[in-house]
């Protein structure tokens, strides 16, 4: 490569010019070119600090809105609790960065997951998906869809540490709890309810602990005193319906909780390693250093050495010695489309390739190559512990079965594959002068959610971060040569470094009179 062309203009850090002959400063010549000078500095510096001061600006309020008709935010509580939570796609309700203080005002939409709200009052609040809430007052607020449960403590609540009522813009909390409902509003005395809100806008109250005042609102002009509220206590509920007869019926006692969440759940992470599922392993033994046969699906592969793979037959083979993974195939579009995993989804996006492989799917562990190719990708040699390596020369196609995980997983959720990937290969053209290079796939049912063309050792390391949904069964992964057709390939390959699957594990964390029943 040739080397960088110099600039035109090089400019040296001391320029040194020659003495006059005579001594120019402090002679009237020099004076009189000074004094301007100097005189026009001043004149300009004291027109700029006139002018544009740093901190007139900087203070200086809008013109367009008079700083006393700018609504100061009130905060009246933190959110203390989230368990995979989905916003509503609405722009105006999705919460800003940092929000973890609450203020009034603020509507809450929740499309699934469950949302804790501490108020500074001691009021603890949990939103439960799908679910639309607004926060009215300092000790209450608006249930138009969906479950809340609210506990109410005896007096204020420590919020980590720090009161959301530290800026003097928090009012002083009210004495009493309510949650207002389009039908009905209900008050504490002391307690621990449940409020569910139909799309009819149908109210349901239910008291776990202590007692409530239910008060049915709106229409009630023409109904007796008695029949517009009633007290609830432990284990009782009522229903509140609204419309041309308003009224609320009072079911009586139930130890049922009608599926109200009164604690956030305990939530953990793991990561599921695909290295260790290819090698045998449940994805939490750590094993390495086997591979899979995909003409074949002949699992437990042990001496990649001597194996020289062979043509692809068009054929989908399961492997039926790992139970998380689904089947391997050797990609190939120049036929039809090619089948991708067991349920029959195909794809055909794959490029026109050799339809042959020469090395099996390697979980690394080293990579069998003569002589032993590098594994650094992004600086990190991954065929070192921590580390590890999905090793895929051109052509393979791996399918995990994400079913099959769920299953031996029980209680979490899959969230994510991430990966590192690249091609770590030193090698840029083949002996015989053609540039080589690789594809790399990810698909989920058989459609692309990622792909990365022409990938050799030049390439560098780049991320693959795949989000997965709870009806998505499969996870494939594949490798191509290039669409080059390569009798003999040289550098036809791509590695996932520290490819895993993460999980969330929820852990039900039932309140003591729960567990007592």
């Amino acid at each position: 490569m040739a080397p960088n062309p110099e600039p035109r203009t090089s400019i040296p850090h001391t320029i040194h010019y020659p003495l006059p002959a005579t001594p120019f400063v402090g002679s009237w010549a020099f004076s009189c070119m000074v004094s301007p000078v100097i005189m026009g500095v001043a004149k300009l510096g004291a027109w700029a600090i006139k002018v544009t001061p740093h901190q007139h600006i900087a203070e200086a309020p809008s013109q367009s809105v008079p700083s006393d008709a700018r609504p100061e935010m009130v905060f009246v509580g933190r959110i203390t609790g989230m368990v995979d939570v989905k916003w509503s796609d609405d722009p105006r309700y999705l919460p800003p960065p940092g929000y973890a203080h609450v203020p009034l005002d603020r509507k809450y939409i929740l499309d699934s997951g469950l949302l804790e709200i501490t108020y500074d009052s001691g009021a603890k609040v949990i939103l439960q998906g799908p679910c639309t809430y607004e926060v009215e007052s300092t000790a209450g607020g608006y249930l138009a869809l969906g479950k809340l449960t609210a506990k109410v403590e005896k007096k204020r609540s420590e919020v980590r540490g720090q009161r959301s009522d530290h800026s003097p813009l928090s009012p002083l909390p009210s004495t009493l709890f309510s949650v207002r409902t389009p039908t009905a509003l209900i008050t504490d005395l002391g307690t621990e309810f449940g409020v569910e809100v139909s799309e009819e806008g149908t109210t349901t109250s239910r008291v776990f602990r202590g007692s409530v005042k239910v008060l049915l609102v709106g229409g009630t002009a023409g109904l007796p005193s008695s029949g517009r509220e009633v007290i609830l206590r432990e284990n009782e509920s009522a229903l509140v319906e609204g419309g041309d007869e308003p009224r609320i019926t009072v079911l009586g006692a139930s130890a049922k909780t009608a599926d109200f969440t009164r604690r956030i759940p305990k939530v953990t992470y793991k990561t599921l390693d695909l290295v260790d599922v290819v090698a045998g392993g449940d994805g939490f033994s750590g094993r390495r250093n086997r591979g899979i046969d995909s003409t074949s699906g002949l699992a437990a592969v042990r001496s990649p050495d001597g194996y020289l793979g062979g043509k692809g037959d068009g054929r989908y083979h399961r492997v039926e010695a790992l139970p998380l993974v689904d089947g391997v195939f050797i990609p190939d579009g120049g036929k039809d489309a090619v089948q991708v995993d067991s349920a029959g989804n195909t794809f055909a996006g794959f490029p026109d390739t050799y339809n042959a492989t020469w090395k099996p799917i390697w979980a690394g562990g080293k990579i069998p190559a003569d002589p032993p190719a590098t594994a650094f990708l992004g600086g990190i040699d991954y065929t070192s512990s921590p580390h590890c390596l999905l090793f895929m020369h051109a052509n393979n196609g791996i399918t995990f079965d994400l079913e099959a995980i769920r299953r031996a997983n029980p209680g979490c959720r899959l969230l994510r594959f991430r990966a590192v990937a690249g091609n770590s290969s030193e090698t840029m053209f083949s002996p015989d002068g053609e540039r080589v290079s690789a594809d790399l796939w990810v698909l989920i049912d058989g459609q692309v959610r990622f792909e990365r063309r022409e990938v050799n050792g030049y390439s560098g390391a780049f991320q693959v971060s795949i989000s997965i949904d709870d009806g998505d069964r499969f996870l494939t992964l594949a490798t191509t040569d290039g669409g080059n057709n390569e009798t003999k390939p040289f550098g036809d390959w791509t590695m996932f470094g520290d490819p895993r699957l993460y999980l969330m594990q929820v852990e039900a964390n039932k309140p003591k009179d729960e567990e007592r029943r």
